[in-house]
């Protein structure tokens, strides 16, 4: 869905108080939050009048909605044109259907899995050549994965998802970085912040990481820092895991605190943490 342009008088004299909704959608909404807007009227075919919250906005639909019926949009754009695109909307008559952090949750692990699926041969084949000080670089993912048309669109509609699961979430933020570990599947990164408005320094930062590796080997990061301390926890399945890394970690690593078992509600990842935080 496409504002109209504004100020241009195109669609007679209604629109000659755009340019103040502009000013004012522009002033309190944001690239990637998402709102909801009801269909107030048809223009004539694919431009209605939407209200979102009290203000009115003429714009482009590209589905066929009824007067009544609640759409929901992620605002795509603000400048030169403000562009809603519809991710969602009602499919009854006046019925209202929202957008939850658990719906965009599963629409990126799905998005994730796709792309992890189609791009695996060739982040393979690529990698295997590659000399390990170039490993983790993000250039050298982007090359590798381009390489494939669909693991690219598939990757982009990935980071798409975890700016929509962003924009609704309030005290944790997720991070998509595949490079960080090109061999590992189901990666994500959930940083939680707890702040100190008085003092910034007294700020505590939780960054979980987590990822599992073939065959079937999960792993989890758990990484605690407050000015000036820093400290990580490695957390696995395997006991012949811990037992390997264990030791190569406290000899590296003056911040390591130790191994310990996953918890049964971090088997699948810690994007719990971030729909807990969304509430």
């Amino acid at each position: 869905m496409k504002i109209s342009r504004y100020g241009s008088g195109h669609y007679g004299n209604e629109n000659s108080r755009t340019p103040s909704r502009a000013a004012a959608f522009r002033n309190k909404y944001s690239v990637g939050e998402i709102l909801k807007g009801k269909l107030l009227k048809w223009e004539h075919h694919k431009l209605g009048w939407v209200q979102i919250n009290s203000q009115s906005l003429l714009a482009n639909i590209s589905s066929s909605p009824d007067p009544g019926d609640v759409l929901t949009f992620v605002v795509q754009q603000l400048y030169p044109d403000i562009i809603l695109k519809e991710i969602n909307s009602a499919d009854s008559h006046g019925g209202e259907q929202t957008v939850t952090p658990s719906d965009l949750t599963r629409l990126f692990v799905t998005k994730r899995a796709a792309f992890e699926a189609q791009s695996r041969n060739v982040i393979k084949k690529s990698y295997d050549s590659v000399a390990e000080a170039k490993l983790g670089k993000p250039e050298l993912y982007l090359n590798v994965i381009g390489k494939d048309e669909q693991s690219s669109i598939l990757f982009f509609e990935t980071l798409k998802c975890v700016s929509l699961l962003n924009s609704s979430l309030k005290t944790a933020t997720l991070h998509y970085m595949p490079w960080l570990m090109p061999s590992a599947l189901n990666q994500e990164i959930v940083l939680k912040i707890k702040k100190d408005e008085k003092n910034s320094d007294n700020s505590f930062y939780e960054l979980f990481y987590a990822f599992d590796l073939l065959p079937s080997a999960p792993m989890r990061f758990k990484i605690m820092y407050k000015k000036p301390q820093c400290g990580f926890k490695l957390l696995a399945e395997s006991q012949n895991i811990s037992l390997l890394l264990s030791a190569k970690l406290k000899e590296s690593f003056p911040e390591y605190l130790g191994i310990e078992k996953i918890p049964a509600n971090f088997s699948g990842g810690f994007l719990s943490e971030l729909l807990s935080s969304s509430r």
